[in-house]
């Protein structure tokens, strides 16, 4: 059987402030990455330059992100 949608975007909701639960949800199951995405790419913190610079190589290189983005914070 198959849970359905809205119940494992709850799920996901409830993880939020867990990245690490949250990145494993994206590559346990490719359906529930836009669920886990939207929670990972919300809020950032950019505490250094290196970081910066991570971040903007993986919005070059996945534009499908940076509309996740909802606060950066440096």
């Amino acid at each position: 059987n198959i849970l359905p949608a809205e119940l494992i975007d709850q799920v996901i909701d409830h993880l939020h402030d867990f990245s690490p639960s949250l990145r494993a949800c994206c590559i346990t199951c490719h359906a529930w990455a836009p669920s886990a995405r939207f929670h990972i790419f919300h809020d950032i913190v950019l505490c250094n330059a290196e970081r910066a610079d991570a971040l903007a190589v993986h919005l070059e290189t996945s534009p499908h992100i940076s509309p996740l983005v909802r606060l950066l914070n440096y």
